[in-house]
């Protein structure tokens, strides 16, 4: 069994679903059971907001839990962009395993985030240039990412330009750590995962609701680019009804970006208004964007443990949970990839 520690919902789904890609039968869970049949088991321990101290309390719970399961290999997920407990988690997870290092690689070189010099570029400009420096929880204020995770001689940070740069061989006192290309590069030395991949089949023009919780991609312009791929965008302060069905199979709830009010006040809005919609399709699939909106929602439903259907769209997880509708996961902060909504036509 492959384990994934991650610090949220989105980024245990999306890694899952590389590993469902690559031909590994994959779990998500948010309470870690071994009783399961899957090769993979990513698991969201939903620390990046928690204060540090419970965020290492909650790692070091859920390590020992993995470990008692004599994994093959573990790979802690960490945000790209360095939000959240990152130095912390990582240390506990050290702290606990025995591991001597961490060699720790956030960088996604195929969407256009690298590390030069020690320093985090997002398309070539420096991170704390990006919309990432005013992010509510974790504003980036340097581009240097020993600052922004702080210092550590056990973890190390090598420069990550291109793909070629992500491949580096590990031993048994090494836990890797960083984000899904690395992840995925790692993946792929690994034995196992040789099931035939197939896409789930859905029913044709199934009705989309995606609902997102994201700052980052409101203000990278996501309600244009839903647009332009034929969504209805409506943000909290625009009443809605389920009678939106008859106008539409494809839309958008957001929080936008409101000058007021607490994320996770926003989130509960979002996923209230959403209810009812939910209620009046009995087809749907659901779009969560940003791991606290994914939390918020399959805490609300109670489900705990998903399936990960290996649709191969990149960066997003394909789930079933029991009894419920098929859920698309991905992390806030980068588009939607080509064809995930557009096969649903």
């Amino acid at each position: 069994m492959i384990a994934i520690i991650a610090d949220d919902f989105s980024g245990a789904a999306e890694l899952a679903g590389i590993a469902a890609a690559r031909g590994f039968k994959a779990q998500v869970q948010t309470q870690f059971d071994p009783a399961s049949d899957a090769e993979v088991i990513a698991v969201d321990t939903d620390t990046r907001l928690k204060s540090e101290s419970e965020a290492v309390q909650v790692v070091g719970v859920v390590i020992r839990q993995i470990l008692a399961a004599k994994p093959t290999w573990i790979y802690k997920k960490t945000d790209s962009v360095l939000r959240g407990h990152v130095r912390a988690e990582i240390e506990a997870i050290l702290d606990t395993t025995g591991q001597r290092e961490c060699l720790f690689i956030p960088a996604n070189p195929s969407k256009g985030r690298f590390i030069d010099g020690g320093r985090y570029f997002v398309n070539g400009v420096p991170l704390n240039e990006t919309v990432f420096a005013h992010d509510p929880d974790y504003p980036c204020n340097t581009a240097f990412v020993r600052e922004l995770i702080g210092e550590s001689e056990r973890i190390r940070v090598p420069n990550a330009v291109t793909m070629d740069d992500l491949i580096h061989p590990i031993d048994a006192g090494t836990l890797a750590a960083g984000a899904v290309d690395y992840f995925a590069r790692s993946i792929a030395f690994l034995g196992g995962g040789h099931r035939e991949v197939t896409s789930y089949p859905t029913q044709a023009k199934t009705p989309m609701l995606l609902l997102c919780g994201s700052l980052a991609a409101w203000d990278s312009g996501r309600a244009d680019e839903m647009k332009t791929r034929g969504f209805v965008v409506h943000t909290l302060d625009q009443p809605i009804s389920p009678s939106i069905w008859q106008q539409t199979q494809k839309l958008m709830l957001a929080i936008g970006h409101p000058q007021s009010a607490e994320a996770a006040a926003l989130t509960e809005t979002l996923i209230k208004m959403a209810l009812p919609l939910i209620a009046a399709q009995n087809e749907l699939r659901i779009g969560l964007e940003g791991g606290a909106t994914a939390m918020a929602f399959i805490r609300r439903m109670g489900w705990t443990r998903f399936e990960v259907i290996p649709e191969g769209h990149t960066g997003v997880g394909t789930l079933l949970p029991p009894g419920g509708p098929i859920l698309c996961v991905k992390p806030g902060s980068y588009p939607w990839p080509e064809g995930c909504f557009e096969c649903q036509d």
